[in-house]
């Protein structure tokens, strides 16, 4: 294959998603998990031509628009549909990639033609999605392969190539290259209005803004044609709705034309003129040229991948879903934009209409702290932006501080639905953003961890200390002190979603006890270190010296849960006393846990929807000794359904630590596999599950990789399963750059400073 225009393929198996054929049921999910994403915007791996079994859509990071109408969406399982009161919904984009070929007057698409094979590629390592081919129609047999990206090297700047050949006939084709602005939302929600279209120097422009919150969208747009040696004259013809380039020509056998398209894209959050900046931007890149910007992009890419690599030795598969996850993740943020976050699905479907949770603090922003920290820093930055509407969010519940939105969208007002129905037509409330609490004890452990791996201290000033002491008194206000002087939550629910108004919910507690510590410990450098930054935000916040003697403590008298006699944390008050149901009697399962109980039985049972202890003591660290891990392990386990994507992760990573190597690699493989299991056909239609596909990392680096973060720096204690043969992969920590190999039991820090050679607790 000719590697012009960038269509080499990668040649190592390891870095390459595959699909082959045409599945109209797989399809939704293979659009996701091939879709091209580079943070600033995503597009899903709609075939060109589109079909009916596709949902093509590009979505543009933090453009956000209000439903006008109820919708009916899908919820997390098939028994429950969402009817969604009007609510903010990342918007889908323009159709930039949109192609329309007819060959004599007949279109040449997998629904009107004969499918003789198709393949479609990811190329990870390069960022590039490949297509090859085969269609007859009407006795014609023609040949096509296409190619797209969105560059990393240019968030702005996209691009698209096609090539077409006739094999065994001739005849007048005509092409057109399309940018579509007329697309709706799922339900048919349509937010795009009043769009222009004209032709502008070197192409053409469209321009359409969102019907309630005006965020302008402009998509610059020119292509070319070549045939033969030369170049076709397009037809330009701009449409009420979008950007039309078409080309006829006369082809002959085995002589192949070629379209070549460059797109770039500006929104108002971007600039104040965006279409100005579009056209100046399409200018620039037709001038660099489609080969050169493939280029340009795959060097990013390599950038970014040699210090976010995973890299697993001796097993291709589990190599391939490694760096799946990785490709996603590194697409999923913009290291440039402070003002908008990684939703659930990230930029790759509509699911939870791009809302962001605690899955980005907790699963995704860790990733970022130890491979590129100014993704990190802008994550955490888009909280701080947030942080008014947490400190009114707290204070319409009778509470101080800073309590983060459950679902989050540009602005930080919680947007969480507030009911479902379930498949019987019952109404069950959505108590969620009400009790749902942990986010603002998720949000700050988050940025201690990141200062702690960057001692990045100008973001502590500037934005991370007053987030940490507005929900350090938010937590303090929180609690309620019982008789014999000690401190309780009452009424949240923690990351077990099935038991609601729960009471001293460990992960809750704890976690909100880490807050407290660490706003005292924030108070105390503040005054040190920074006194003037200290006078000035504790005279802007009204901070009071009693406060500081309340903090430390609730923190000493707030209830853990923990038997020290079963190395046991009780998940929540009588949670010990609720019925013991074993999970393996109702297998085979084909419906959900809640549908086969009802939810009435299900809450009053130890039947738990994911991690809660389990993540918790993985969050502490070292806290608690290993016995305590493993203790609490093997009680949680089995009662676990794992309805939630975010649990077979932080399984693998807790039994991979405990040397349970079969149980890990069991966990790691669903975690996979709840997207690149195209069979289950719609699991990852609404979207990739990015807090999975961080909790695969999670899994390789801190569960395989034995990594332990100690102030001192990281450490490793690994337990790689043998046919890995080696585990290769690197971490970032305050600006140096180490790269571990860790085989079996064995580890070693191959590149970095001193201090990082021995293995953790183990002789050397």
């Amino acid at each position: 294959m000719a590697e012009q225009d960038g269509f080499a393929l990668e040649r190592d198996p390891g870095w390459v998603l595959t699909a082959e054929g045409w599945d109209p049921g797989g399809e939704p999910g293979i659009e996701a998990v091939f879709a091209l994403v580079n943070g600033y915007l995503g597009t899903r791996a709609a075939i060109e031509e589109g079909s009916d079994a596709s949902n093509p859509a590009t979505f543009v990071g933090g453009v956000f628009d209000t439903v006008t109408e109820e919708v009916e969406q899908a919820a997390a399982t098939p028994e429950h549909r969402i009817i969604a009161a009007p609510s903010p919904e990342l918007v889908v984009a323009p159709d930039w990639s949109q192609l329309r070929i007819t060959v004599d007057g007949s279109p040449l698409d997998l629904d009107s033609a004969e499918l003789l094979e198709q393949r479609r590629t990811l190329d990870m390592h390069r960022g590039v999605l490949l297509r090859e081919w085969h269609l007859r129609s009407g006795g014609r047999t023609t040949k096509l392969r296409s190619l797209r990206f969105a560059s990393l090297d240019d968030r702005h700047v996209l691009g698209q190539v096609l090539e077409l050949t006739p094999e065994d006939w001739s005849g007048p084709v005509e092409i057109e290259a399309i940018v579509e602005g007329y697309v709706t939302n799922e339900g048919g929600t349509r937010h795009l209005i009043d769009h222009q279209t004209r032709e502008v120097e070197g192409g053409l422009l469209l321009t359409t803004a969102t019907s309630e919150k005006h965020t302008l969208l402009c998509f610059a747009t020119a292509a070319t044609l070549e045939y033969d040696g030369g170049e076709v004259d397009p037809e330009a013809a701009p449409t009420p709705t979008g950007l039309l380039q078409r080309w006829s020509l006369n082809a002959e056998p085995g002589l192949s034309c070629t379209l070549r398209k460059i797109v770039t894209v500006f929104t108002s959050r971007d600039d104040a003129d965006p279409a100005a900046r579009a056209v100046e931007r399409l200018e620039e890149a037709v001038g660099t040229g489609v080969q050169d910007l493939v280029e340009r992009s795959a060097r990013a890419w390599a950038e970014r991948w040699a210090s976010a690599d995973v890299e697993i030795v001796g097993d291709e598969e589990t190599q391939r879903k490694a760096r799946f996850a990785i490709y996603h993740l590194i697409g999923c943020a913009n290291p440039d934009d402070e003002y908008a976050s990684a939703g659930a699905r990230s930029l790759t479907g509509e699911r939870y209409k791009g809302h962001v949770f605690w899955d980005t603090e907790i699963f995704v922003l860790p990733f970022f702290v130890y491979t590129h920290p100014p993704t990190a820093r802008a994550l955490l930055m888009y909280r701080y932006h947030t942080l008014e509407a947490a400190r009114d969010n707290a204070r319409a519940m009778g509470y101080r501080g800073a309590l983060f939105a459950w679902e989050s969208t540009d602005t930080g007002v919680d947007v969480t639905p507030s009911f479902v129905y379930n498949s019987a037509g019952e109404r069950l409330e959505i108590l969620t953003g009400l009790l749902e609490h942990h986010i603002s004890a998720d949000v700050a452990y988050a940025i201690w961890q990141y200062w702690r791996a960057t001692r990045d201290d100008a973001f502590v000033l500037e934005a991370g200390a007053e987030m940490l002491l507005e929900m350090a008194r938010f937590w303090a206000s929180r609690v309620e002190r019982d008789e014999g002087g000690n401190y309780h939550i009452m009424r949240v629910i923690g990351p077990d979603e099935f038991h609601e108004s729960a009471d001293d919910n460990a992960y809750t507690n704890l976690m909100a006890q880490q807050v407290l510590l660490r706003g005292v410990e924030t108070v105390e450098w503040l005054r040190e270190c920074h006194p003037e930054r200290w006078r000035e935000l504790s005279g802007a916040m009204g901070f009071e010296e009693g406060e500081l003697a309340v903090w430390e403590e609730v923190a000493g008298r707030l209830v853990d849960n923990f038997d020290p006699e079963t190395n046991l944390f009780e998940q929540h008050r009588g949670y010990f006393d609720l019925e013991y149901i074993d999970l393996q009697d109702l297998e085979p399962r084909t419906r959900s846990v809640d549908a086969i109980l009802g939810w009435s039985r299900l809450t009053q049972s130890q039947i738990i929807k994911q991690a809660d202890v389990i993540m918790l003591l993985f969050l502490l660290g070292d806290e608690y000794p290993r016995e305590v891990h493993e203790a609490n392990f093997r009680f949680y386990e089995p009662r676990t359904t794992h309805d939630s994507s975010l649990s077979p992760s932080f399984h693998s990573l807790a039994a991979a630590r405990s040397g349970d190597l079969e149980t890990a690699r069991r966990y790691f493989e669903r975690a996979a596999n709840l997207d690149l299991d195209f069979s289950s056909g719609v699991t990852a239609a609404g979207g990739v599950h990015i807090a999975a596909l961080g909790g695969m990392w999670h899994a390789l680096v801190f569960g395989f990789g034995g990594m332990f973060v100690e102030d001192a720096g990281p450490q490793f204690e690994p337990n790689v399963p043998e046919d890995w043969q080696t585990l290769r992969f690197g971490v970032l920590w305050r600006g140096a750059q180490l790269r571990v190999a860790a085989a079996g039991t064995a580890a070693e820090v191959v590149e970095g400073p001193a201090g990082h050679e021995s293995v953790r607790g183990r002789a050397e």
